[in-house]
């Protein structure tokens, strides 16, 4: 009977040893699943810093609901006699919203006479880019429609601006006049409600000191829309940081069309061409260590996503060495920038979430 005890015994503390350990390599296999998963977002991630400012449409197309469909034609008014392909068909977009209308009870847009003009030269002409900030949960409506017409913005070029964006790591877009030069833009048409939610996307607060961009007017410029009209004016965001200078002249974008005064750029070269502001500024060890499987330009853009302090050092690394060319609208172009909303001092505003802030003493 007592050996019959002992045997027992030893059976239930083999048992539970055996089920500690399977809890334990269960623990093991999350953390391990987990740690492949945070390393995946940000391998994704870091892509997408390079691939700024993201892969466009061939031409005009109106976003429904997160889906492209490409104008063939765009008529007086996009939004009612415009044709659009849909599947291998051209249909009128006064057809395709009824048809919408009915099967799906989607509401029906606002004319084009109550939205307004907004330049797109950096992201926002992006299907994937407006996908992230309209067919998600911070946009509480739930559905967006509305034209993105490809366009020559005469006199201006799409130049890296001179700072780091929190979310991808990577030099964000923005504009510079420069006579002579042209450069593709998006008009996008946004209602009131779209527009709210662009502005939250931008930063865009009415009670913050400073702000990413200013966003406002811009009256007497040219602005030739492919298969459409020419726009005097138009709603833009002026980057409030400027355009970076690389060997003391500013660089456009290289993935950008057009005609820029400034020499194209690629993004990989314009992270790689401010090497010297990483190397004073140098991300936390933690920080290196999550980065160290990447190298040059995917490093850096690592570092900036991984490490607020550091980023926000590096940005302010440029401004201070003289770096920038701040947004500049001579009287003598003839053109006027009337600015609207967002403050006109660079800097993160009240909108923008602790978690990508800086958290070091004195920041």
């Amino acid at each position: 009977m007592k050996h019959n005890t002992i045997k027992l015994l030893s059976l239930s503390v083999l048992l539970m040893s055996l089920s500690g350990c399977q809890l334990l390599n269960s623990k093991s296999q999350l953390r391990s699943g987990s740690n492949e998963s945070a390393d995946k977002a940000l391998a994704d991630t870091i892509a997408l810093g390079l691939s700024y400012p993201y892969e466009r449409e061939s031409g005009s197309y109106l976003f429904v609901n997160g889906k492209p469909y490409p104008y063939e034609y765009l008529g007086k008014d996009p939004l009612a006699d415009g044709t659009v392909r849909v599947g291998g068909k051209v249909v009128q977009v006064d057809t395709l919203l009824n048809d919408l209308s009915r099967s799906d009870k989607q509401p029906r847009p606002e004319p084009m006479s109550k939205r307004t003009a907004i330049i797109a030269y950096g992201s926002n002409a992006a299907v994937s880019a407006l996908n992230r900030k309209f067919m998600s949960e911070k946009f509480s409506r739930g559905w967006a429609i509305f034209p993105v017409l490809k366009a020559t913005l005469k006199n201006f070029e799409v130049v890296h601006a001179a700072h780091f964006v929190p979310v991808n790591g990577s030099f964000p877009a923005g504009i510079a006049y420069n006579a002579g030069a042209e450069s593709e833009v998006w008009m996008t048409f946004l209602d009131d409600e779209e527009m709210k939610r662009m502005h939250a996307s931008e930063g865009i607060d009415s009670d913050s000191p400073e702000s990413w961009y200013a966003y406002g007017k811009l009256e007497n410029i040219k602005i030739q829309v492919a298969g459409w009209k020419e726009l005097s004016s138009a709603f833009v965001y002026i980057d409030n940081y400027g355009a970076v200078k690389i060997k003391d002249k500013t660089a456009a974008l290289a993935k950008v069309p057009g005609t820029p005064r400034s020499p194209k750029v690629a993004m990989t070269d314009a992270l790689e061409a401010v090497e010297d502001i990483f190397t004073k500024n140098p991300a936390s060890l933690e920080t290196e260590k999550k980065c160290a499987k990447w190298k040059g330009a995917e490093n850096r853009i690592c570092e900036n996503i991984a490490d607020p302090c550091a980023r926000d050092a590096r940005t302010d690394a440029l401004l201070k060495e003289k770096r920038v060319e701040f947004w500049n609208l001579p009287e003598t172009s003839g053109m006027k920038f009337i600015r609207l909303a967002g403050s006109d001092k660079a800097g993160h505003p009240k909108a923008f979430p602790d978690s990508m802030r800086c958290a070091r003493a004195g920041n």
